[in-house]
């Protein structure tokens, strides 16, 4: 089935929901939609930031003005619309991802399941995976850390993922790390995996460098950004899926039951 995934490469004025939703909405003005269901996706925590004093000063953004502006665009634009901002669930705080369907109704969300080291004394991590399905496409999220948890793509892929979206803020000096593992979970899974991430400085002297990229099952980095504040847009099918797993075949020649024993040999 024919996509098209548009990917909102921007930086995030921390604690500015207004304005990094005014940004969001200026940088979509040139938006040209491509063939298939379409996708929107923008970075991690792209409207909040992750100073953690604005979470109470400005309260939760899901359900909230996050959820309401990611419903707006995907109703605008026809798309399926993804973002991450904060949620607050029985006194926890959660770094929750949302999927907007063209209506603009929410068809569901996913928290972080793995947040990365000093962001667990602010977030609690999910205990769940996600997957939506979207106009025929199967989708599986994740969030920035997660990606480098081959075990949970794998999962993902296990029960019909054929497209994983990944919102990040990866900063500086891990931009090989992120192309590396991006390619990775989609050459290992043979699915495609489209990947943004926020680019510009945070307020504790992160730089992010973006590379928001989509790569195919084969591999291929069919579309890449650099550091630039833009958006990309690139299309893929999923029929490919098939094809490459009928080639090689890691999936029909796995060995589950291998895999839950270790001998272990002592000197």
């Amino acid at each position: 089935m024919e996509f098209s995934m548009t990917l909102v490469q921007m930086p995030c004025v921390e604690g500015n929901r207004a304005r990094n939703f005014g940004n969001a909405r200026l940088m979509l003005d040139r938006y040209n939609p491509g063939r298939g269901v379409r996708f929107i996706q923008f970075p991690e925590l792209f409207a909040i930031g992750f100073r953690h004093e604005d979470y109470q000063r400005e309260g939760p953004g899901v359900p909230g003005p996050a959820s309401d502006f990611l419903s707006a665009i995907a109703k605008k634009y026809g798309a399926f619309t993804i973002g991450t901002d904060i949620e607050r669930a029985n006194g926890m705080f959660y770094n929750t991802l949302v999927v907007a369907r063209p209506d603009g109704e929410i068809t569901g969300t996913y928290r972080k399941m793995h947040p990365f080291q000093e962001e667990r004394d602010v977030f609690k991590g999910g205990d769940v995976m996600a997957l939506f399905e979207c106009a025929g496409i199967t989708v599986g999220v994740q969030i920035c850390y997660d990606i480098r948890f081959p075990e949970a793509t794998r999962k993902l892929a296990l029960e019909g993922a054929e497209l994983v979206l990944i919102p990040a803020a990866f900063p500086d000096p891990r931009s090989e790390h992120w192309n590396i593992l991006v390619r990775a979970r989609a050459i290992e899974n043979q699915l495609y995996v489209a990947a943004v991430n926020r680019i510009g400085f945070g307020f504790d002297g992160k730089t992010y460098f973006g590379h928001s990229q989509m790569v195919d099952p084969l591999g291929v980095v069919l579309g890449r950004r650099n550091s630039e504040e833009r958006f990309i847009t690139i299309e893929g099918n999923t029929d490919m899926i098939e094809t490459v797993r009928s080639q090689i075949t890691c999936f029909a020649d796995r060995s589950p039951s291998g895999y839950e024993k270790v001998h272990q040999f002592a000197d």
